[in-house]
């Protein structure tokens, strides 16, 4: 087994950090998320176990590391699907598909991502805080071109209730097998609800 220096230049660097991202995903396709050690990602990326974890010091932040580059891909379809929109219901509904089907494509990943969250550190918790800001602010924004334009803190009365509402779905759907159409049609009627409420209360400003 050959080993990857840690150290040198900033592109080889983020090339073993991707070869080490792509073993993890080699890894869990073969032996499932449970079975996945550092160890065999490692003799996967044909590294050491310690460059493993000098890149990504635990299974934890590999697992974060794959879920987060997975969040990269789904801002893009944010973007193209957000401007589009018709209706608030809409633009809220199509975000939650977008998501869905990146959470249910993988639910064992998705339920590790879940169980890991009770046990990351500062560093992690502020690395997934950022990206999920930035997902917010790809939706808020959509929200305030078309449908809130002057209440910033509606749009993020909205997102909150919007993303707690699915998280509380997708736990079931997970725990139940659903497939990603079903889940959608479970949260419907509360992204109706909660639309509404807040149509009623900006129109409510308005008068």
């Amino acid at each position: 087994m050959s080993t990857v220096e840690g150290g040198g230049n900033n592109g080889r660097r983020a090339q073993t950090r991707a070869r080490i991202v792509k073993a993890t995903k080699t890894v869990i396709r073969k032996h499932g998320m449970e079975a996945t050690t550092i160890r065999k990602i490692a003799d996967e990326a044909e590294v050491s176990p310690g460059l493993v974890i000098q890149y990504f010091r635990s299974k934890a932040g590999l697992i974060q590391e794959i879920f987060l580059e997975s969040n990269q891909i789904l801002m893009t379809v944010f973007k193209d699907r957000m401007d589009t929109v018709d209706s608030f219901v809409e633009l809220a509904l199509g975000a939650l598909e977008s998501i869905s089907a990146r959470d249910m494509h993988d639910p064992a990943l998705t339920r590790q991502v879940m169980a890991f969250t009770w046990s990351w550190g500062p560093d992690e918790e502020e690395r997934f805080g950022k990206t999920l800001q930035d997902m917010s602010g790809v939706v808020a924004n959509s929200m305030s071109v078309q449908f809130l334009p002057d209440d910033l803190e509606l749009r993020r009365v909205a997102s909150f209730a919007l993303v707690n509402m699915y998280v509380g779905y997708l736990r079931i759907a997970l725990l139940e097998g659903w497939p990603p159409e079903k889940l959608i049609e479970a949260v419907e009627p509360g992204v109706r609800i909660i639309v509404a409420g807040l149509e009623s209360m900006t129109s409510k400003k308005e008068d």
